[in-house]
């Protein structure tokens, strides 16, 4: 499968940051269908593989755009370019819908509304309106303009010094998961994954992401379930998030293969623990305020 993610450093040091691939949505896409295979929410996870098929089609179409990059030590990078890159994710998803024809799309005021809201939920704000297929869509229009707003940005990287470290330094968006890197020159270290622009940067193993503890932290998996995928939980703020271990499953995409493991948050959620990172491809759901 072809790496999803490239860094920007050399390969001497591990990178602090993985600007993601221009094929981040067709690897997301093949891993979601190789998923939907016998599983019992297969039809649901083959519907969103076609979503992210429809977003690397339009990824590759995209009309010339050139983002000037204002260099502001004190927000993320993409900070300064919210309006643009909102106006531009809303100027494309007509593109993108057209692939979902039996999905009704809002328009006007409840369109600005629902675009805002996708970015709230990038943001881990509190949401308790129940997400309909056409947020998913939407959802969907602005990763693709985030992640390609990154791929310009993220060549001029420079670590913001007052971005919190479980915020994208890229775009200011929670993360949606970790992985835990073998190899590489990334052996044993974790990175976070923006729900936005899918951007990764180095975290702290062990250590609580929502309240940045390291006290008590433990690990869940499912009984019978593979290795690669965990859920840490934090036993001072009881909070969770999944991480992904690639050495165990080289396949693994954190989008996709969070979607495909909800059964292991029905197990966390059962022993008193909420999640605290958002799925821009989930419903409103239990969540740790921030």
């Amino acid at each position: 499968m072809t790496p999803a993610h490239t860094p920007l450093s050399s390969a001497l040091t591990p990178p602090a940051i993985l600007a993601p691939a221009t094929t981040l949505f067709s690897t997301r896409a093949a891993r979601m269908r190789a998923l939907a295979s016998g599983h019992a929410l297969g039809d649901w996870l083959a519907w969103l593989a076609r979503l992210f098929e429809a977003q690397q089609n339009l990824a590759e179409q995209l009309p010339a755009f050139t983002l000037p990059i204002v260099s502001a030590p004190q927000m993320p990078l993409l900070a300064a370019h919210r309006a643009t890159l909102l106006a531009r994710a809303k100027e494309i998803l007509p593109r993108l819908a057209q692939s979902f024809p039996s999905v009704a799309m809002p328009t006007g005021d409840e369109l600005d509304a629902r675009l805002a809201a996708g970015l709230s939920r990038a943001a881990a704000q509190p949401d308790t309106a129940p997400a309909e297929a056409c947020d998913f869509i939407i959802a969907a229009a602005l990763q693709v303009v985030w992640a390609d707003a990154a791929h310009q940005a993220l060549p001029g990287f420079r670590q913001p010094t007052a971005v919190p470290a479980a915020a994208c330094p890229c775009c200011g968006s929670a993360p949606h998961a970790s992985l835990v890197y073998a190899g590489e020159g990334k052996d044993g270290l974790r990175y976070l994954e923006c729900s936005l622009c899918a951007t990764r940067w180095n975290a702290i193993r062990a250590r609580c992401t929502h309240c940045d503890t390291g006290e008590v932290v433990q690990y869940f998996g499912l009984e019978g379930g593979s290795e690669a995928v965990r859920a840490e939980a934090c036993d001072t703020c009881h909070s969770y998030i999944k991480t992904f271990f690639p050495k165990h499953d080289s396949q693994i995409d954190p989008q996709a293969d969070d979607l495909a493991t909800l059964a292991l948050d029905v197990l966390v959620g059962e022993q008193g623990y909420a999640r605290s990172t958002p799925n821009l491809f989930l419903g409103a759901g239990e969540a740790v305020p921030a």
